[in-house]
């Protein structure tokens, strides 16, 4: 696989760049997120209660077409369920891995590439819970699946090669071959494992306030997938450390 490179506009921030001067569109994400749990505490429980019927994913939709439902929810709900957020402490979670894990990706890829990103990981997530609570009256909620899919992304950008002028991305190949990259994707996955065994978890974002470990293993497949895809390949020079 050749060297990846970031857009044009994007070689000066490099990783280093703090946190805090997150691109955009890691804040625009958090702030739709935060305005939505916000907007929907203010309206009370007969919106949210609405919400979890309109746009959460619920596997059920599915295979009972009878039960009450918004007609095209089994379908749109794959990816609106992300908007939706169990509590304060789900949200506040979500969004700091997002602003942490979020940030490199977004320098690296751009905008239109990171929202991508994140929409194929959170579809991934979904599609995950769905299969492994097939026919089961289970909402879940949360973007999880879309910030463990940008988690994914940023290993690579995080372990990168340094060439001359910078650094880039580690290759597919070398991601696999990376043993630093390789130990804190095993790490991530025995907590994400052991938590959901441990019933840390519960079965969805909205049992007992537990968290999807599903849509976290879906999310990282997806994102990791999605940002070899979606990455530039080229023999430009290398980002600027």
């Amino acid at each position: 696989m050749s060297d990846q490179i970031p857009p044009d506009g994007a070689r000066s921030s490099a990783s280093t760049a703090p946190v805090f001067n997150s691109p955009a569109v890691v804040l625009a994400v958090i702030a739709v997120l935060v305005a939505v749990h916000v907007l929907l505490f203010i309206l009370g429980e007969g919106w949210q209660v609405w919400s979890r019927y309109a746009l959460a994913l619920n596997p059920v939709r599915f295979t009972e077409p009878g039960i009450p439902m918004p007609a095209g929810s089994a379908y749109w709900t794959l990816l609106t369920y992300m908007l939706l957020h169990g509590d304060w402490m789900h949200l506040t979670f979500n969004s700091l891995w997002l602003l942490v894990f979020g940030t490199p990706v977004a320098r690296y890829l751009g905008s239109r590439r990171f929202l991508l990103v994140c929409l194929l990981a959170g579809l991934a997530g979904a599609l995950a819970s769905l299969v492994l609570h097939w026919g089961q009256m289970v909402f879940v909620v949360g973007a999880s699946g879309a910030v463990s899919g940008l988690l994914a992304a940023a290993i690579p950008i995080m372990y990168g090669k340094r060439v001359m002028g910078g650094a880039r991305p580690l290759t597919f190949g070398e991601f696999l071959a990376s043993p630093r990259a390789l130990m804190f994707t095993a790490i991530w996955l025995a907590l994400t494992l052991f938590s959901g065994a441990a019933g840390w978890t519960g079965n969805s974002f909205m049992s007992e306030g537990g968290i999807a470990w599903e849509a976290h293993l879906g999310g990282f497949a997806g994102g990791l997938l999605a940002f070899y895809a979606l990455a530039p390949r080229t023999r430009a020079p290398a980002l600027k450390l």
